[in-house]
């Protein structure tokens, strides 16, 4: 085999309908760089498997580091712990160019926790990390190899003269996320269902997208055994089809309870739709969201503020109306072709 440019390591999925922001994220990063590069210098290695995968791994990583000038690592958390340092390990023969591309917003406190894994990413030659704040609580302690690269779709984003105002109840509004307690999904329901009660109506309608997290389908299908007709699940898109999903709503919700939350792609995917979010407040939704521009912010877990927003964009839509061509522009920040190029930089 000749040697070939770029190697790419992580969970594409291969043969599985997988709809998870890791698996999105992988497959994204990796066509585009066909894209960019050429189809016949990009490989891609699938790390789906569980333990038959680990089992592989140091034979995978020793053809991948023969073959190939770069070589990407897209481990999730489960596998960060072999991948990042065994690769590290191997490079001191080949003397590859390593480049460790992050899915979400655990690494800077999770690798705190690990010494090996510590010496592992401070090996890496490039980190690319998807928010600001992550970049620096990296730097806080002492970490000099990285690059923002913020997360990003390949997505159709809707033409503004497109954009059509919704300024009577019902207001449609949507959840886009895995299905679990830790993204605020009960929250949006409380807040919907209190709304409906003190404006005396059905002004709000909610439609719950996304995967049910395992472990927790009991809890979810109890949930919505308790819940009014105007309040559903609606199941999973496929990630291709966003914008046509959620372009008729008024806006999306996401009351993400986790303080570690990556670059949402979520909110790329209402953006890209010309529907502004109502969001928690975590660091990553911040530097997303201008509040009152392109989306609304609330204090993470706080119900009340969320239904406050909720119960001011009802008596004036204007507040949601006037920021869809601001979201449509804030999207195109975020095509695949755009954000690449922090990555493309860095091949040698």
């Amino acid at each position: 085999m000749s040697m070939r440019t770029i190697a790419i390591l992580g969970h594409f999925a291969f043969g599985r309908d997988k709809a998870n922001g890791q698996t999105v994220k992988t497959k994204i990063v990796g066509t585009t760089l066909q894209k960019e590069i050429g189809d016949e210098q990009v490989t891609f290695f699938d790390t789906m498997g569980g333990w038959i995968f680990l089992i592989k791994l140091p034979f995978v990583l020793l053809r991948i580091l023969r073959n190939h000038r770069n070589v990407i690592v897209m481990p999730a958390y489960k596998g960060v712990h072999l991948i990042v340092p065994l690769a590290v390990l191997l490079n001191m023969v080949f003397h590859r160019k390593l480049h460790y591309v992050v899915i979400g917003g655990w690494l800077p406190k999770f690798v705190r926790k690990y010494p090996i894994l510590q010496w592992a990413v401070r090996k890496i030659d490039v980190v690319y990390l998807e928010t600001q704040h992550m970049v620096e609580e990296m730097e806080h302690v002492g970490y000099k190899n990285l690059k923002l690269m913020p997360n990003f779709k390949n997505i159709i984003i809707k033409e503004e003269e497109k954009l059509k105002s919704v300024d009577t109840p019902p207001f449609r509004l949507c959840t886009f996320s895995r299905v679990m307690k830790e993204k605020g999904i009960e929250d949006a329901i409380l807040a919907v269902r209190k709304c409906n009660e003190l404006l005396s109506g059905h002004v709000f309608s909610l439609d719950i997208y996304g995967l049910v997290q395992k472990g927790e389908e009991q809890w979810f299908e109890q949930l919505m055994q308790q819940q009014p007709k105007d309040i559903k699940y609606c199941g999973i898109v496929p990630f291709n089809k966003s914008t046509e999903a959620l372009e008729k709503y008024f806006s999306l919700l996401f009351p993400t309870h986790f303080s570690t939350e990556g670059f949402p792609g979520t909110l790329i995917d209402a953006m890209s739709a010309g529907v502004p979010p109502i969001t928690s407040d975590c660091p990553s939704c911040k530097e997303l969201i201008t509040n009152g521009q392109t989306g609304l912010l609330f204090s993470m877990g706080n119900i009340d503020q969320l239904t406050d927003r909720l119960i001011e964009c009802a008596k004036n839509p204007a507040l949601i109306n006037n920021m869809r061509p601001l979201c449509i522009k804030k999207a195109r920040k975020y095509k695949p072709e755009i954000v690449i190029k922090t990555l493309v930089s860095e091949i040698v």
